[in-house]
């Protein structure tokens, strides 16, 4: 039974939680769990990795699994309508035995000549039929399976880029042809002789023909894709939301959606797309956030991270969160979630996760959750910019047959960027802050014990790991997708009964090496297909209570450690929270505790009182009833990303950098 719709309204963060390998219940079960207690919901994302057919018997039997579970935890779930992305093609079954739903592009000679060709495998976004065939494979599919749950645990369907292949391309240099999108309802829309009219226009760059070519395209593509997909959603009690392609400039916005700002108006919760991350007014993404601006009053969704870098801070994530507020935004959708990571093994570009195999997650993910509340009361409040937006018309008049290449669109884009960015700027600054006076302040320049609340990581790229001294603990995790066997010191290492490594990612088999290793040079021989090691995906992973000195040798944890970078001081690759104590003395209590983590969570525990968790800069905690006069004990906790381990080199400083009180 689906559970009743919530009387407020949501606010908290949705995971956009990729589905990949079997999704075994057990590890649907946990994760929900991570998600239930931080105050989140899901976004049920089928992405590379995944091990099931996609729409098939299997798919939705653990669809019907996960959003059962996701309502006796009463959590919020939204559907996503594609694998992967673009939407509206249904991984090729929208045109499997279809071929008259194929997308068709018109190539246009510079003489206005003209030919059709079908793009085989894209379906065609321009055409009701498309569209409907669309529907009847996903969406009426997922009704059937899950339906008693629309308007209640599932409350919406992410719909992502829809576009079509090939989609409007300026003519490259050298070539003869613009590449346009085409169908009969955009022949119907032109009056039938829209190519003879091409081809008698004499100067074809600068024809008015274009501006009828893109009102037509932005009508027919409400009309044939936009307006079903929202009707659908609308009957079935659920919202259409997601975000559209091309938001970033009106040659973009033209291109792919003729009116960026019509087109989000048909949405149940307009969304936009920011997973650049881009924090700083003066970099931000100003055209796509005025937009999302133009809609008060509505529930309106940003999918925001997924570029990454996996090191990247809860500081930066909170400032995103800011920016997206101060131009309405209510809903975060973080990009990516993944179930494990085997899909990192099919997208090697880049990676941005933000879900329970970061180290910050299990403490930070509530804390995150509880700003992004406080944070969507505020975007509720929230204003258009005032910016005044040129006309759809006027865009098209200026689009020409290759908007993306339009001088006239590109120079209103940077006006309005300009003014924009300013708007945005504004609401920013604080308005009358008073600057803060500070205090007298006395950095502890001790040695600090140092410790792991687990054990250490390091990815192993290398076939020799030299040990100085042994580890008591050591366990590997072995990448199943990339690994087909293993061997160390000429012992081979039995992966077909390994289980999966429920402690860091379930596409990982965790082993204990503590017995294989020994001091001096140890062979580690690797059996995979792989040429070179993935960026962002280690093939191993070893696990333990060892530091590493700067050969990259394995040496005994040291027992002190001075305040900066840990990843100089044995912890190069250290994925995880690390745990400082030192007793100082004080001839007056302190009354302020600061710390510079890097921008990474902290945790303060003075005199054995926890002083509670910080997610992001200022590091300040209160010591009054907690200091005093005399020796104090100190403990400061600091947790990494996943980042630190996949990518040391590339990620910033992290750890005690600096510490101090103030008086």
């Amino acid at each position: 039974m689906a559970t009743a719709a919530p009387a407020k309204r949501p606010s908290g963060p949705l995971a956009m939680w990729a589905l990949t390998g079997t999704l075994s219940s057990d590890g649907v079960r946990r994760q929900l769990d991570l998600y239930r207690d931080a105050g989140w919901g899901v976004v049920l994302y089928p992405r590379w990795g995944l091990e099931l057919e996609y729409l098939g018997e299997a798919w939705f039997e653990r669809i019907r699994f996960i959003v059962e579970q996701a309502a006796a935890r009463r959590m919020e779930v939204w559907l996503y309508d594609e694998f992967t992305w673009p939407s509206g093609h249904a991984k090729g079954l929208v045109t499997k035995d279809h071929e008259e739903l194929e997308a068709q592009v018109l190539h246009v000679e510079p003489d206005g000549k003209s030919r059709i060709e079908r793009v085989p495998g894209s379906a065609n976004l321009l055409m009701p039929e498309a569209t409907a065939r669309f529907l009847a494979v996903t969406h009426e599919r997922y009704a059937a399976a899950i339906g008693g749950f629309f308007g209640s645990t599932v409350r919406a369907v992410f719909s992502d880029e829809a576009s079509l292949a090939r989609q409007h391309q300026p003519r490259k240099p050298g070539g003869a042809l613009w590449q346009l999108t085409w169908s009969a309802a955009m022949e119907k829309a032109l009056g039938g002789d829209f190519r003879q009219r091409l081809a008698g226009a004499g100067d074809l760059e600068r024809s008015p023909l274009w501006r009828d070519y893109w009102a037509a395209y932005a009508r027919v593509f409400h009309d044939a894709w936009i307006t079903p997909i929202a009707r659908w959603c609308e009957a079935h009690k659920l919202a259409a939301s997601g975000h559209w392609l091309g938001e970033g400039t009106f040659g973009t916005q033209v291109a792919y959606n003729g009116s960026l700002r019509r087109q989000l108006a048909a949405q149940g919760i307009p969304g936009i797309d920011e997973i650049a991350t881009r924090t700083e007014p003066a970099d931000c993404e100003a055209l796509t956030l005025a937009a999302i601006a133009e809609f008060a009053g509505r529930e309106r969704m940003v999918e925001v991270y997924a570029l990454g870098p996996p090191s990247m801070s809860m500081a930066t994530m909170r400032k995103m969160v800011d920016l997206c507020a101060a131009c309405g935004v209510d809903r975060y959708v973080l990009a990516i979630c993944p179930f494990d990571l085997r899909g990192s093994v099919f997208k090697r570009e880049y990676c941005g996760v933000s879900g329970p195999q970061q180290p910050w997650f299990r403490d930070g993910a509530r804390v995150y959750a509880e700003y992004v509340a406080e944070a969507a009361e505020r975007a509720r409040a929230a204003k258009p910019l005032g910016v005044p937006w040129p006309s759809d018309e006027e865009l098209w008049a200026a689009a020409g047959p290759a908007p993306t290449k339009s001088k006239a669109l590109k120079d209103m884009t940077e006006k309005f960027v300009a003014a924009a960015r300013e708007a945005i700027r504004a609401r920013l600054e604080p308005g009358n802050a008073v600057p803060a006076v500070a205090a007298p302040r006395r950095n502890l320049e001790v040695e600090w014990s140092f410790g792991f609340k687990g054990l250490n990581s390091l990815r192993l790229d290398q076939p020799v790991l030299n040990v100085v001294a042994l580890p008591r603990a050591a366990e590997l995790s072995v990448q199943s997708q990339l690994v087909r066997g293993l061997r160390i010191n000429g012992a081979a290492v039995n992966l077909d009964s390994a289980p999966a490594d429920r402690r860091f990612d379930l596409s990982y088999w965790r082993v204990p090496v503590a017995r294989l290793l020994r001091v001096g040079e140890n062979r580690v021989e690797v059996d995979t297909a792989e040429a070179k090691p993935l960026k962002f995906l280690p093939a191993l992973i070893l696990w333990g209570d060892f530091a590493v000195d700067a050969e990259g040798r394995l040496i005994a944890s040291p027992k002190t450690i001075k305040p900066g970078d840990w990843r100089s001081q044995g912890f190069p690759a250290f994925c995880g929270t690390g745990r400082y104590r030192a007793e100082v003395n004080f001839e007056t209590a302190p009354k302020h505790l600061g710390v510079n983590s890097g921008g990474y969570p902290v945790r303060a525990i003075w005199n054995g009182r926890n002083l509670g968790l910080r997610a992001w800069p200022p590091f300040i905690f209160d010591l009054r009833g907690a200091a005093k006069t005399g020796r104090n004990e100190i403990v400061i906790e600091v947790t990494s990303t996943l980042g630190h381990l996949f990518v040391p080199k590339e990620s910033p400083p992290v750890g005690l950098l600096e510490v101090w009180t103030e008086a």
